[in-house]
């Protein structure tokens, strides 16, 4: 029996270095795994699972391990290719598949690699389920069949859907998008111009070795690109999608970048007006304009763990048609069936820009003004990670109001904050800090600064 190292099951999905952490056997003992899993849950002897993969160079070869697992297990697999993540949620509610398994790091290095899946009605298997499977695998508990395999286009379904839903939208809208050359570009642009964009595309072409910067529009230094563009070329917005495209960044008219709190506060005022008093999930590492703002529309502002799993199960527990999270993942109940979309939410927000008449930024301008500063992660060993932040915990309850729902989000006064946490996807820490003041942000900086520089653990 093949031993997979345990740290690859992490919050939400299963990643890993590949060719170490992630190889083609690897993935066929999860992937034989999973479909037990599916088989005993479902009560059937062939459970339909749809599988896709990402741009990366090793993707296909992963896939075929996870494929040759889902056989074994008596599976009839689906296979879409070399797709976004997206489009393998929307083919699981469409056809009302059993599961899916999309091979992908999303935004994560190139030497990185991983598996998502996904239960009936695209809900994430996530969190203990993933513990169980490790335990699963370890004991060797699965079951035996002769499954099958189909190919099928994914693609057209989703565009089809997507023009019908967003025909004309954005209608003449000037609008350039950076894929970073993950595996969105060509479905992403096409379905853009299917709304009537005018796009202008950059690092469009699918390419695992990621040659112009990485594909991960949560980091300022590779939306650069995009943001020269988006001047030179005077277009309305930029939009900047991750690896496998369930992530997205924003920069207005200006060539600035937009925060996804701004983002969050655009649907979400959108969405209260069409169903007021609606809740709207939100995680500790974002703004709190989002908990005054919603409130002040009539929403319920409810603030949970990072993840896209635990927004996505929140949404659920709460009848929530709205939520987001600060990587650039968001969550449409009604146009995405509750699942992440970053196209979708994309389109969403052209609509919107469309039918205001304005410019992006002004848009935005009636939002409280908040100053962030950048998203730090630091190294820590994954070993050590959740021991050093129990430790911040500690130190800062001793002089500040903690709360404690996922690391830290400490309350340095007057809508200032900072929340430190361990990454559920990598072995870093997250340090995100925001205050109303740039004054007050640097004072802040320096207090969570100063302390988190004592940790010899943390590699800045």
């Amino acid at each position: 029996m093949t031993s997979l190292n345990p740290l690859i099951f992490r919050a939400y999905d299963i990643r890993g270095k590949a060719g170490t952490d992630i190889t083609p056997e690897g993935a066929r003992l999860i992937g034989q795994a999973f479909g037990t899993v599916l088989r005993e849950k479902y009560q059937k002897d062939r459970p339909d699972v749809v599988i896709g993969w990402d741009a990366r160079t090793h993707s296909p070869e992963i896939a075929e391990g996870a494929i040759a697992g889902l056989m074994a297990a008596g599976c009839h697999v689906l296979v879409m290719g070399s797709t976004p993540s997206p489009l393998n949620y929307f083919t699981i509610v469409r056809m009302g598949l059993d599961g899916g398994v999309q091979i992908t790091a999303s935004h994560n290095p190139k030497e990185d690699n991983g598996l998502k899946l996904q239960i009936r009605d695209a809900e994430a298997y996530s969190g203990e389920d993933l513990q169980d499977l490790r335990e699963r695998i370890a004991g060797g508990t699965f079951t035996e069949g002769t499954g099958s395999r189909e190919e099928i286009d994914a693609a057209t379904p989703y565009l089809d859907h997507l023009a019908e839903v967003f025909k004309g939208s954005a209608e003449g809208l000037s609008v350039v998008v950076d894929t970073g050359n993950g595996v969105a570009g060509p479905v992403y642009a096409e379905a853009l111009k299917r709304a009537g964009a005018d796009v202008e595309g950059l690092y469009l072409e699918p390419d695992g070795t990621f040659p112009h910067h990485a594909a991960d529009p949560s980091k300022r230094e590779t939306l650069a690109d995009l943001q020269k563009t988006v001047a030179e070329k005077k277009a309305a917005i930029g939009l900047a999608f991750d690896g496998d495209g369930d992530r997205i960044g924003i920069v207005d008219e200006r060539g600035e970048i937009r925060s996804c709190d701004e983002t969050l506060l655009l649907l979400a005022r959108e969405e209260l007006r069409r169903v007021p008093g609606a809740a709207v999930i939100f995680t500790v590492s974002m703004s709190s304009a989002l908990e005054t703002e919603i409130t002040k529309w009539s929403g319920k502002p409810v603030m949970v763990a990072v993840g896209h799993s635990v927004v996505e199960h929140a949404m659920r527990e709460h009848k929530a048609p709205l939520g987001g999270e600060q990587s650039g993942h968001f969550f449409l109940e009604e146009l995405a069936h509750g699942y992440d979309d970053a196209l979708v939410a994309g389109l969403q927000v052209l609509k919107i820009l469309k039918a205001s008449g304005k410019p992006f930024s002004a848009l935005l301008a009636a939002f409280p003004k908040v100053y962030l500063a950048p998203e730090r992660r630091p190294h820590c060993p994954d070993e050590a990670k959740f021991g050093v932040v129990a430790t911040v915990v500690e130190r800062f309850r001793k002089d500040y109001p903690v709360v404690t729902l996922d690391g830290a989000r400490i309350d340095f006064g007057e809508g200032a904050w900072a929340n430190i946490r361990a990454s559920n996807t990598s072995p870093r820490l997250s340090v995100c800090m925001e205050a109303r003041t740039t004054e007050k942000l640097k004072e802040v900086e320096k207090i969570v600064m100063g302390e988190m520089k004592k940790y010899p653990e943390i590699r800045w």
